[in-house]
């Protein structure tokens, strides 16, 4: 189980490398956005820690993934807040708050986790906890998206 949990890493981690333009740019932080009110508007925000090779997994590879598909194109915003950083960003109020309290206002305590929430930050799907150990985590993803837009 540990060869296939490590093999579906490796997987993963090489497609990061594959990746398009937005792999390489970095992911933003700011969960207030212009026009991020709209009702068919879906945020995915990354919650990860410095040196989790699942966190890079899901940024590098399944992130991009979902900008790239055209039944999204236009409705999501991608966000990523690094869980115990101290670093400042602007919530979906417009007040600046670190990282940190973002995660603990959501409670979340594990990374990778992502969160799909609405524009005024309130849940629009289950939570999608952990990495890809067995190669079915953009399926995972995509189903999260899918429910979150459907609200």
């Amino acid at each position: 189980m540990k060869f296939l949990a490590r093999l579906a890493l490796l997987a993963g981690l090489l497609l990061a490398g594959c990746t398009g333009a937005h792999a390489r740019a970095p992911l933003e932080s700011s969960l207030q956005d212009a026009g991020g009110n709209r009702p068919d508007l879906l945020y995915v925000v990354l919650f990860s820690l410095p040196d989790c090779p699942y966190c890079v997994a899901v940024r590098d590879a399944y992130l991009p993934a979902l900008l790239d598909d055209p039944r999204f194109r236009g409705r999501l915003r991608i966000r990523e807040v690094s869980i115990g950083s101290s670093r400042l960003l602007k919530d979906f109020n417009g007040e600046r708050i670190t990282h940190a309290d973002v995660a603990r206002r959501y409670k979340v305590k594990f990374a990778p986790t992502v969160l799909f929430l609405d524009g005024h930050g309130q849940p629009r799907a289950d939570a999608l906890l952990g990495g890809d150990s067995v190669g079915l985590y953009g399926g995972y993803l995509e189903n999260r998206v899918i429910q979150g837009l459907a609200q």
